[in-house]
């Protein structure tokens, strides 16, 4: 979110706490009420927009590369102990299943996950020709939840780079709905200016205000 769009939600935010303190002063004007609701809700949906936005879709660097070491580890592991038992058994498995952590090292995530996937797939389909001493079905299983938990962590919360971007387009959309709500806004409160100057001038300095963060002081006629 720009600056600029986040000082106008702070404006909206400040706008909807005005209305909220003084709900009285227009009661029984269902067109400002349902003006206002709107307002409540573009705001809301403004804040959820914002959140999805700034949402860390690489997840936490430190849970990747940890995820990604025990899966290697245990790729690397089990697949050589697997290729030495096969290896007795001049089986051509022993050479697909030979493997290293440098050979692994420079891929990607996805291709690390790929390539560690397919060795545990051959190893699982050969389980029961696997001597227990060499790979048990546990450990298999336990290996395949390392993998499992790597691709868990490659990304964060099920939120896709796709959703963060939509989310910076539907803000723009939004922020169009805030602004022609605001202008209904002003337009249906003209009639305070004349019925109540008092709500009216507090709901000029509430839609003047740019900073939620800083303290604003609403005076009334009586207090000037």
């Amino acid at each position: 979110m720009t600056t600029k769009q986040s000082n106008r939600l702070n404006m909206a935010k400040t706008l909807r706490q005005f209305f909220s303190a003084d709900q009285a002063k227009y009661a029984g004007n269902n067109p400002l009420t349902i003006r206002i609701a709107e307002l409540n809700t573009i705001v809301e949906n403004l804040d959820n927009l914002a959140t999805t936005q700034t949402t860390d879709t690489t997840a936490n660097t430190n849970l990747k590369r940890d995820a990604r070491r025990v899966m290697v580890n245990l790729t690397v592991a089990y697949a050589n102990t697997a290729a030495d038992y096969f290896d007795d058994k001049d089986s051509p498995l022993s050479k697909q299943l030979t493997t290293s952590k440098s050979k692994i090292k420079n891929m990607t995530g996805v291709e690390a996950k790929i390539y560690c996937n397919k060795l545990y797939t051959v190893v699982s389909n050969n389980i029961g020709n696997l001597d227990p001493n060499y790979v048990t079905a546990s450990e298999a299983s336990q290996w395949l939840t390392a993998i499992n938990n790597f691709d868990a962590k490659a990304y964060d919360a099920g939120v896709s780079i796709d959703t963060t971007q939509n989310a910076t387009q539907d803000l723009k959309i939004e922020f169009k709905k805030l602004e022609t709500c605001l202008l209904k806004l002003d337009r249906l409160m003209k009639k305070y200016d004349i019925l109540d100057s008092s709500f009216h001038g507090n709901y000029k300095i509430s839609r003047k205000t740019s900073d939620i963060g800083t303290r604003h002081t609403i005076e009334t006629p009586s207090q000037k």
